[in-house]
């Protein structure tokens, strides 16, 4: 019994080599490893994290994409602002700051089909005071009409009157209500104006009138810069940007109270 007792407390009990490896300590390989960076730093204001970045073919890529949406863009903002839609009608109305050439491209574009009514539309001048009583620029814009040799009892100016804000809207507005409370049968027109202010103003028309009458756009060319290289220009890159940002405005941001009388 003795001898099978000490047998099985020798198996029991690890030789004192074995326990000696077991509890010794790591290798010189573990010791010069790296230490581990604290993921937080700084009260826990600062955390460490890992990141894909760009490669150089990455960059590459995304500069070759930004210049081919930049192309994009010059090649077709222009055409897509100064955009011309007509409308089959008897109406032709004209924003009446428009340049002269513009209004003389408006009569010509009366005699060549066939319209029976002009009519002018826009707000008080933008020079602080009215220089007559009732001044306007549709008023305006008539009395060149009339200088140009076009027959008045086809004309009529619609003045709207507002000063500052909202010019279009508000003129699209006032021609709404003369046609309403003149029993005018206008069911579609087509609207005259420059370059790439095309599309907000058909945008605008077509918010004041909510469905009463189709509206066409002509967009009269601007002569002060080439609408195929506006960018060289110093009037193609303040009107495109300008006319764009406003577009993008009325579209999204640009919301009428449908409750005010007009």
């Amino acid at each position: 019994m003795s001898k099978k007792r000490d047998a099985n407390d020798s198996l029991a009990t690890p030789p004192p080599a074995a326990k000696a490896k077991k509890d010794a300590p790591k290798s010189g390989a573990d010791k010069s490893g790296p230490a581990e960076i604290p993921k937080q730093r700084f009260l826990g204001l600062f955390r460490r994290k890992e990141k894909w970045v760009l490669t150089w073919r990455g960059r590459f890529a995304l500069w070759g994409g930004l210049v081919v949406l930049g192309l994009i863009f010059i090649g077709k903002v222009h055409p897509f602002l100064a955009v011309t839609d007509r409308v089959d009608t008897q109406y032709l109305v004209i924003e009446g700051w428009v340049p002269n050439y513009a209004v003389e491209e408006s009569i010509a574009e009366f005699k060549s089909k066939p319209y029976v009514k002009i009519f002018t539309v826009g707000a008080d001048p933008l020079t602080g005071k009215n220089i007559q009583e009732g001044d306007s620029i549709a008023i305006e814009c008539a009395g060149r009409l009339k200088w140009m040799g076009m027959d008045m009892s086809k004309v009529q100016a619609v003045p709207a009157r507002i000063k500052y804000r909202n010019r279009t809207y508000e003129s699209a507005l006032a021609l709404r209500k003369w046609i309403e409370e003149n029993h005018e049968p206008v069911t579609s027109f087509n609207l005259v104006t420059l370059g790439p202010h095309s599309r907000r103003s058909r945008l605008l028309f077509e918010e004041a009138f909510e469905g009463t009458a189709h509206v066409g756009i002509i967009s009269v060319t601007h002569r002060e810069y080439d609408p195929n290289r506006w960018w060289k220009y110093s009037e193609g890159v303040k009107e495109v940007i300008g006319e764009g940002v406003g577009y993008v405005y009325a579209r999204f941001f640009f919301h009428p109270d449908k409750n005010k009388s007009y």
